[in-house]
């Protein structure tokens, strides 16, 4: 591996983990409708300004998030989802769509495959139990990431709002 390569594998990785959290979910969420100070985040979520603060650093380094100053009523800091960070959001949402959709088609072909096979007697039983347990298992695991399908629609919904905005 090159040094470019590997540095963005290392970029993706870290981007990927910011991504994963579900505080900092909860954050771009409430960045993303409008830009928010740390006071009124802990607020929201509560938890600790220096917590939030932790988040906000993180995300601003990856390119993110991105800070303002406020000048009134008195001058402070507010953080908002940054034009990188729309895209980016917007590129995983699109892709991530695709992969649960297609893994869903995947688990579903597969499914009736082995019971097509069970019928025309291609397996046994024990095979067919065996498989068929795993593919449902399959299902669940899919459906369970559902709550992180949903959150990434939402989140591409308030990209697409926040783009007519502007």
């Amino acid at each position: 591996m090159n040094f470019l390569s590997d540095n963005l594998e290392k970029r993706t990785a870290e981007i990927l983990k910011i991504l994963s959290d579900p505080t900092r979910q909860k954050i771009i969420t409430l960045i993303t409708q409008e830009p928010k100070n740390p006071q009124k985040l802990a607020s929201l979520l509560n938890i600790s300004r220096p917590a939030v603060e932790k988040h906000l650093k993180l995300m601003c380094s990856q390119y993110i998030a991105e800070r303002r100053v406020e000048p009134f009523p008195s001058p402070h800091y507010v953080y908002y989802i940054s034009t990188p960070g729309l895209d980016l959001l917007s590129t995983i949402a699109s892709a991530a769509i695709i992969y649960f959709q297609t893994m869903d088609g995947i688990v579903s072909a597969e499914i009736e495959q082995i019971e097509r096979d069970f019928i025309l007697q291609r397996i046994s039983r024990n095979e067919y139990e065996s498989r068929h347990e795993s593919l449902i298992q399959k299902q669940k695991d899919l459906s369970k990431l559902q709550l992180t399908r949903i959150w990434i629609e939402e989140a591409k919904e308030m990209i697409a709002n926040h783009d007519k905005e502007l």
